[in-house]
């Protein structure tokens, strides 16, 4: 008789328990969703404002207006790719100052940069500012504008801007690896005749790049061809507070080659923008977690694009002229998962904006303009080199001092 009313409490007490544990599971589960933030209203000088640009770009202005501060420097980005992606490099001009302009705040004595770079505050929460890769890319962009102006010295600033913002991670500092703004600020130190300037960005450039032929002092035609898509960001683990990185999807192009009236050359590859997201100084990056970075521990199956695209025929062309147990122990159980879910509550959501419109990789090479003639077409290539029917976007600007010739594809 005791012992069927001992053993009916001890069920009880499990049922009990069993209640308490899954009303707190599903309450910390519930309560860790992603924050749903209100659309802005919009003004009467805002809609204007919309109204008055280009069609391809009214919907991400009325986006970025709509989501406020928090977005605006994710928005502006976007938005200038895109105006680049379209030829207009005045409006590209123009947002990515004010992108830049809002980035630089990260650095400033202010109590919002402190947020910024906060591990205390829920990471979603924040004002974006980017990953370092992200930041970097706007350097990089800004710095073909500059490029695009024949304004040689503010280009090489810009870029090497983008070095800095790659070296600076998760409140650490690390060697920057960002091979394509090395060159960048070599190209323009070359273009500016500041050979020794150039001859010290292209002597860091060997070091990760040995295999890239250098820029002939003759040579004043930059080409830079982008491929793929963007990184993506992913939260991952108990509570989604673990921020991890996995390479776009949905694309083919792993190749470029440039075509003109007498011959065709394959670009080289020269930045894996997914291995600059997955990776801190040259470390490829397992999750970020509350603000810091957790490294691979077996990194033999984490390689850059880079070297699957130059040994796969990759060979860099110099045709342009470059040289049971029992119900108690079920309720200790229950009880140890219901404490995991109020753990799982308290840390902060990882933070999975990311900047959509970016590529996958960026080839580049360099010739004389006398050697290309009048007329190029970029042939963007699969992995295996077979050429795609693929729509790209093309911006091919000649002056006196200088050609630069860009083309990304357009997803």
């Amino acid at each position: 008789m005791n012992s069927r009313k001992q053993r009916k409490t001890t069920s009880s007490i499990v049922k009990n328990t069993l209640l308490l544990g899954l009303t707190v599971s599903v309450v910390g589960c519930g309560s860790t969703g992603p924050a749903t933030y209100d659309k802005y209203a919009l003004s009467n000088q805002e809609q204007q404002l919309i109204n008055n640009k280009p069609a391809y770009l009214q919907a991400q202005f009325q986006t970025l207006f709509e989501e406020g501060q928090r977005n605006k420097v994710l928005n502006l980005l976007q938005i200038g790719k895109t105006a680049l992606l379209n030829g207009n490099v005045d409006e590209a001009e123009k947002v990515f100052d004010q992108a830049l302009a809002e980035i630089e705040t990260v650095y400033a004595d202010t109590e919002d940069a402190r947020m910024a770079r906060s591990l205390w505050y829920e990471e979603g929460s924040k004002a974006f500012k980017g990953e370092p890769y992200e930041r970097a890319m706007a350097y990089y962009y800004r710095g073909l504008v500059y490029l695009y102006r024949n304004e040689f010295d503010n280009a090489r600033a810009s870029f090497l801007s983008g070095l800095m913002q790659d070296a600076f991670a998760e409140e650490e500092q690390n060697r920057s690896d960002f091979a394509l703004l090395m060159f960048l600020a070599g190209w323009s130190a070359q273009q500016m005749g500041a050979q020794g300037l150039a001859e010290d960005a292209y002597n860091e450039l060997r070091q990760f790049r040995p295999d890239f032929p250098l820029p002939d002092p003759s040579h004043d035609t930059l080409i830079i061809a982008e491929t793929g898509k963007s990184p993506r960001k992913l939260a991952d683990g108990v509570g989604h507070y673990q921020l991890v990185y996995r390479r776009g999807k949905k694309f083919k192009d792993q190749r470029v080659s440039l075509a003109t009236a007498s011959q065709e050359v394959t670009l080289f590859p020269m930045e894996d923008i997914y291995w600059q997201a997955a990776s801190r100084g040259g470390r490829p990056v397992d999750r970020i977690v509350e603000g810091k970075a957790e490294f691979k521990k077996n990194t033999e199956a984490f390689g850059s694009a880079l070297s699957s695209v130059s040994n796969t025929a990759m060979v860099y062309s110099g045709g342009l002229g470059s040289t049971s147990g029992t119900n108690a122990g079920a309720a200790l159980s229950l009880i140890g998962v219901a404490s995991m879910a109020i753990s799982m509550n308290a840390r902060p959501r990882a933070d999975t904006r990311y900047w959509d419109n970016l590529p996958d990789l960026v080839h580049v090479t360099t010739t004389r303009s006398d050697s290309i003639g009048n007329g190029v077409e970029f042939i963007f290539q699969d992995k295996d080199g077979q050429p795609l029917n693929t729509q790209a976007a093309n911006l091919n600007h000649q002056t006196e001092q200088q050609t630069i010739i860009w083309a990304a594809n357009e997803y």
